[in-house]
């Protein structure tokens, strides 16, 4: 992306996507060396363009997650305040599947995080009462790492965990459905002329 291409499209940032949008803050950050000389040079304010650029280097699979809609700009804004890119993952994470996690109460759970030295499922727990380990995202007795790793998987990829569960649970078991209902189908027939005779 070129420097006139970035311009057009923050000009247009309502009808972008945020990555998009937050792609085209790091080519003009990298054209004009600060925020400041982008807020001359273009206006808005500092507070626009170092927003979205810290979004813009956000994982690929939450800034999928952002594009969907289903993180804000406020909230995602908040996930970049994380040093830690797991915690990023983790609050993201409970931003989707917690539905109503708002921006305000983002930014306790990282101030918590960042001052008062809690971890980030602590925090989460104390001030919104989020508790991952309540949470029954399938029916197997999956820990909360391991919803992590599939939730960081399945966004990377664009997909919803179930989806991307869906689908590995079909590779794994390695069923031919196709096959599975003909043996069915088979042993129906076997057990019916057995009852006959």
């Amino acid at each position: 992306m070129d420097i006139e291409i970035a311009r057009k499209i923050v000009c247009a940032h309502d009808e972008k996507k945020l990555s998009e949008v937050a792609k085209a803050v790091d080519v003009l950050y990298q054209a004009f060396g600060t925020y400041q000389s982008i807020t001359r040079e273009m206006g808005k304010s500092d507070k626009f363009w170092i927003i979205r650029h810290r979004i813009f280097q956000l994982p690929a699979g939450i800034l999928w997650k952002v594009d969907e809609g289903h993180i804000g700009i406020e909230q995602a804004y908040q996930i970049t305040r994380l040093k830690q890119e797991e915690d990023q993952w983790v609050l993201a994470i409970a931003i989707v599947e917690a539905k109503g996690l708002t921006g305000k109460e983002c930014r306790k759970v990282v101030n918590l995080v960042l001052k008062g030295g809690k971890s980030i499922m602590d925090s989460l727990r104390v001030l919104v009462g989020i508790r991952f380990d309540k949470i029954q995202p399938l029916l197997l007795p999956l820990g909360t790492d391991v919803w992590i790793a599939i939730c960081k998987i399945a966004w990377a990829q664009r997909q919803r965990w179930e989806d991307l569960c869906y689908q590995l649970v079909l590779q794994g078991i390695g069923v031919d459905i196709q096959e599975v209902a003909s043996q069915l189908e088979r042993l129906a027939l076997d057990l019916r002329q057995a009852s006959r005779n």
